[in-house]
């Protein structure tokens, strides 16, 4: 069992590391976020949605 620090010292982590992302993505436009940046037509909005998936468990 993970006990009291140890749990808010990883949600600090990620409060951290998801404010990072937010700060990165702030102001882009609607065509930058969801523009493909590989051959397989991953975009930011995609990278997004798969934190917040894996973030959600």
């Amino acid at each position: 069992m993970i006990d009291d620090d140890a749990k808010e010292f990883l949600h600090g982590e990620l409060r951290d590391l998801r404010a990072a992302v937010v700060w990165k993505l702030d102001g882009l436009s609607e065509y930058d976020v969801r523009r493909p940046l590989t051959t397989t037509g991953t975009n930011l909005l995609g990278l997004v949605k798969h934190l917040a998936l894996c973030e959600s468990r």
